[in-house]
C-alpha cells in the first residue's frame, strides 16, 4: 500500500522513517479514514508501539513520519526457524502490551502479522496502523460503521480471525486471536492455519485447530495458552490483552529461564485395522487387535498422538478413502496394511501414508512364525518411530515398545482379549484371557491394565456375589501395571476411575495433574481428569480437560457427557455421549421431554447375555423414562442392597427416587453419595427433581458437606497448578 524509506526530520532534528501512500491509491473517503485513524494511533505513546510523529499530505501523496528502527521484522527472524518457547513468549508479551494500549484507546489493529512486528535492539515494536480502526462500544472514538458491516473483509488472509473471515464486526478479541496464531508460528516454525489456497486457509481458520505442540513443560504450557487464544467464539478467548499477558507471565515465572527448547508440533497418527487377504480362523483376532497393540506401543510419546483404533475401525472400509478418513479423524499419518497367513507363518505388509496428500512415507514388510506374533508389533512400531525420528526425543525413543511382551503365547492371549473387551457380553471371557496372559508374562503392563479394567466392570456391573472381590482385584491389577510401567497412560486413566468410585476423587485428580506436567500431549490423562474433576464437583475443570483431550484426539472417549448433564446442558450431553448403552443421551432426552426416545435407546441395549447388574440398571432407567415409579424404586433398592456404590450413580438414582415420591430413600442415597467423596454441588443446587427435599434439614446438611468437599478439591486443584495446566482462570 505504501513505500517506506529513511529520512531526516529537520524540525525534530532526528532520523525518521517515512511511509508514503501513492497518489490515487484508494478513494477520498478511504484516504480520509486512513488519515483519521493514523492520527488516532499517533496518540498512543507506548514503548512497544512504533511512534508516529506526523501525518500529512503533499504533492507526493499522503505520508506518515514515524520512529526509525534498527533490527528486523519478525517475519525475517522466522525465515531462519522457530524461536525457543521463552523467547517467543517474551515477544508475544511485548505485543500484548502494545495491543493493550491500543485497545484502551478504543483502537483494534486488524492487521497483526509477523511483518508488522519489529524486533529492534530497543525492544519489540508493533507497526503499521493502516487498517487500525475504532471498534464498536470503544471509548476511544466513533466506531467505523462502514468497516464493521457484515460482508466486508479486510486484513491479511493467513492472519485473520474467524469473524474477520466472515465479515462480522471485530473488536479486541480479533487481535488476540491473530496474536495466538502468530505465537503458534513463532514456536512451531510454520503458520497455525495452512492451505493450498486462500480459500483453504480461510476454511482452516473458521473450522480447524492447529496441531498441539510438544516439548518442555514451558512449551506445553504455552500451547494451552495458544489453544485458548485460538478459540473460534470471541467470548471463549481471553477477554483482554492484559488477561492474555498475565497467562504468559505465569509461564515465564514457572518455566526454566535457561530452557531453549524449540516446540515440536504433535504428529497425529491412526493405525487402521489390518485387512486379511485370505480368511484364516487362526488369525481372525489379529486385524483389530494388532492395530490396537501397535497404537498402545506408540501412545504416550511427547510428540505423537495416536488416535483411537476403535473409532478408526468404525470408519474404515476394506478400501478406505484415506483423505476422507484423515479429515474425519484429523490425522497427519495413517498406518494401514494387510495380513496373510501361510503354513506356520504370518506376513504383514504395511504402509505409512501422509494423510493430506496420500504420499507414501514408508513401506514395511515383516514375516514371523505364528508363535512369534508379538514381533509384528515391535517391528511395526519401530518402523513408525524411524520414520518420525526427527520429531521424537531421546526419551520417546526409549519408551518405544517398553511394554513389549516376553512370551509369545501371552501376547496372543492379550490380542484375543483386546478384540473382546469392548463388548460387555464378552467381559468375562476377556478377563479370563488377560488373567492367563499375566500368569505367563507377569511384567506385561498393558495386560495388567486391561485386566484391571475388566475386573472393575465385572465388579461394578456383574454378579453381586463377586462385586467386592472383583473391585479389590481391579485395584491390585492397576497398581501392578503402574509398578511395572509408571508412565502407562492407559493404566492411569483406568485407575482414576477406580479411585473416584471408591471415595478418592481428590487423590485421582492430583495424581493425574502431576502426570500432565510431564506428559501434556497425552489425551488419556485428560480423559481421566474429565472423570476425576467432575466427581470433585469442578465442572469447569472437567469440561476444560475434555477440551484439551479432544484437541489432542477428537475421537477420544471420555465421560464428559455426565459433566454436561450436571451443567444441565442437555444438547451437549447428547452430542458427547459415545457409550453403549447411551445412558447420558437417554437421560438428556427425558429432561428434554422426549422420554419415549430415551427409553427406546436403552431398550435396544438389553440382552440376556448382559452382566446381571448391567441389565438391572438398564431396566430401571427404562422404567424411569417411562414413569413406572414402582419398578424404578424396586430396581434401585435392589442394586443398592446388593452393594452397588458408584457415588455418581447414587446421585442419579436419588433424583429418580425423589420423583417417585420416596423422599427418605432419595435422602439416604444422597447421603451415601457425598459420604463416598462425591461433590455434585452444582446439580444439588439446581436440579428440579430434588425440590421436594430442599426443606429437609438432612438435605441442607448434604449440600453443606458437598460444598466442603468441593472447596477442598478446588484448593487441591489450585495447589497442583490445575488452572494453568487446563487453561482456566486462576480462580479455577
Amino acid at each position: 500500500m505504501g513505500v517506506v524509506y529513511a529520512a531526516h526530520d529537520e524540525r525534530l532534528d532526528r532520523p525518521v522513517a517515512i511511509k508514503r501512500i501513492r497518489p490515487g491509491v484508494g478513494d477520498g473517503q478511504e484516504r480520509e479514514r486512513l488519515w483519521r485513524e493514523a492520527r488516532a494511533a499517533a496518540r498512543v505513546t507506548h514503548p512497544n508501539v512504533c511512534q508516529l510523529f506526523e501525518i500529512g499530505e503533499d504533492a507526493s501523496g499522503l505520508f506518515l513520519a514515524m520512529e526509525l528502527l534498527e533490527g528486523e521484522p519478525l517475519s525475517a527472524r522466522l525465515a531462519r526457524g522457530a524461536l525457543p518457547a521463552a523467547e517467543a513468549a517474551q515477544v508475544a508479551l511485548a505485543v500484548l502490551n502494545a495491543l493493550g494500549a491500543l485497545h484502551q484507546r478504543g483502537i483494534v489493529h486488524r492487521d497483526l502479522k509477523p511483518s508488522n512486528i519489529f524486533l529492534s535492539r530497543h525492544g519489540v515494536k508493533l507497526l503499521d496502523f493502516g487498517l487500525a480502526r475504532p471498534f464498536a462500544g470503544a471509548g476511544g472514538g466513533e466506531p467505523d460503521l462502514d468497516l464493521t458491516r457484515p460482508g466486508l473483509v479486510m486484513g491479511t488472509p493467513r492472519y485473520m480471525s474467524p469473524e474477520q473471515i466472515e465479515g462480522q464486526p471485530v473488536g479486541p478479541p480479533s487481535d488476540l486471536f491473530v496474536l495466538g496464531a502468530v505465537l503458534y508460528e513463532m514456536v512451531a516454525a510454520h503458520p497455525a492455519f495452512r492451505g493450498e489456497s486462500i480459500f483453504d486457509v480461510a476454511r482452516a481458520i473458521v473450522h480447524d485447530e492447529p496441531s498441539a505442540l510438544a516439548g518442555s513443560a514451558g512449551v506445553v504450557a504455552l500451547d494451552r495458552i495458544i489453544y485458548r487464544a485460538l478459540r473460534k467464539p470471541p467470548a471463549a478467548r481471553y477477554a483482554t490483552a492484559a488477561a492474555f499477558a498475565q497467562e504468559i507471565r505465569s509461564v515465564l515465572l514457572t518455566s526454566d529461564s535457561t530452557d531453549s527448547t524449540v516446540a515440536r508440533p504433535v504428529t497425529r497418527l491412526v493405525v487402521l485395522p489390518f485387512r486379511v487377504l485370505r480368511p484364516d480362523p487362526t488369525i481372525d483376532f489379529l486385524p483389530f487387535a494388532l492395530a490396537d497393540a501397535v497404537s498402545v506401543a506408540l501412545s504416550g510419546l511427547s510428540s505423537l498422538v495416536v488416535r483411537s483404533t476403535v473409532t478408526a475401525a468404525s470408519l474404515a472400509r476394506d478400501t478406505p478413502d484415506i483423505a476422507a478418513l484423515a479429515k474425519s479423524l484429523d490425522v497427519d499419518l495413517v498406518l494401514l496394511g494387510t495380513l496373510l497367513s501361510s503354513a506356520d507363518q504370518v506376513r504383514v505388509t504395511a504402509q505409512l501414508v501422509q494423510a493430506s496428500s496420500g504420499t507414501l512415507v514408508r513401506a514395511m514388510t515383516a514375516q514371523v512364525a505364528s508363535g512369534e506374533i508379538f514381533q509384528l508389533q515391535d517391528k511395526l512400531a519401530q518402523s513408525v518411530v524411524e520414520s518420525l525420528s526427527q520429531s521424537l526425543t531421546p526419551r520417546d525413543q526409549e519408551r518405544i515398545n517398553r511394554d513389549a511382551p516376553a512370551n509369545a503365547e501371552a501376547y496372543e492371549l492379550y490380542l484375543r482379549a483386546n478384540a473382546m473387551q469392548l463388548d460387555s457380553k464378552q467381559w468375562a471371557t476377556a478377563y479370563d484371557l488377560y488373567l492367563r496372559c499375566v500368569d505367563l508374562d507377569p511384567r506385561f503392563a498393558p495386560a495388567w491394565a486391561r485386566l484391571g479394567r475388566c475386573a472393575r466392570l465385572l465388579g461394578k456391573f456383574g454378579s453381586p456375589d463377586r462385586m467386592q472381590a472383583n473391585l479389590a482385584f481391579a485395584e491390585q491389577a492397576l497398581q501392578r501395571a503402574l509398578d511395572v510401567n509408571p508412565e502407562l497412560s492407559l493404566a492411569h486413566n483406568i485407575y482414576a476411575q477406580i479411585e473416584v468410585e471408591s471415595g478418592r476423587p481428590r487423590e485421582a485428580m492430583a495424581r493425574l495433574l502431576g502426570r500432565v506436567r510431564t506428559a501434556g500431549a497425552d489425551p488419556e490423562l485428560f480423559a481421566g481428569l474429565v472423570h476425576a474433576c467432575r466427581y470433585c464437583g469442578l465442572l469447569d475443570a472437567s469440561e476444560a480437560a475434555y477440551e484439551r483431550a479432544r484437541r489432542l484426539d477428537p475421537a477420544v472417549v471420555t465421560s464428559v457427557a455426565h459433566t454436561f448433564m450436571q451443567k444441565r446442558d442437555w444438547p451437549r450431553a447428547m452430542a458427547t455421549d459415545l457409550t453403549e448403552p447411551p445412558f447420558a443421551r437417554a437421560l438428556a432426552l427425558k429432561h428434554l421431554g422426549r422420554a419415549e426416545e430415551g427409553a427406546a435407546l436403552l431398550q435396544a441395549g438389553l440382552s440376556p447375555s448382559l452382566p446381571a447388574q448391567f441389565s438391572d440398571i438398564i431396566t430401571g432407567m427404562v422404567a424411569f423414562c417411562e414413569g413406572r415409579h414402582d419398578v424404578v424404586a424396586s430396581r434401585i433398592h435392589g442394586l443398592v442392597g446388593a452393594g452397588f456404590s458408584d457415588p455418581e450413580a447414587l446421585y442419579h438414582w436419588a433424583c429418580a427416587l425423589a420423583q417417585a415420591g420416596d423422599h427418605d430413600g432419595a435422602l439416604e442415597l444422597l447421603e451415601r453419595c457425598v459420604a463416598a467423596g462425591c461433590a455434585p454441588l452444582a446439580p444439588l443446587m439446581s436440579e428440579p427433581l430434588l425440590d421436594p427435599l430442599r426443606s429437609a434439614s438432612d438435605f441442607r446438611h448434604i449440600v453443606q458437606r458437598a460444598r466442603e468437599l468441593h472447596d477442598a478439591a478446588l484448593e487441591s486443584f489450585r495447589l497442583e497448578d490445575g488452572p494453568r495446566l487446563l487453561g482456566l482462570p486462576a480462580a479455577g
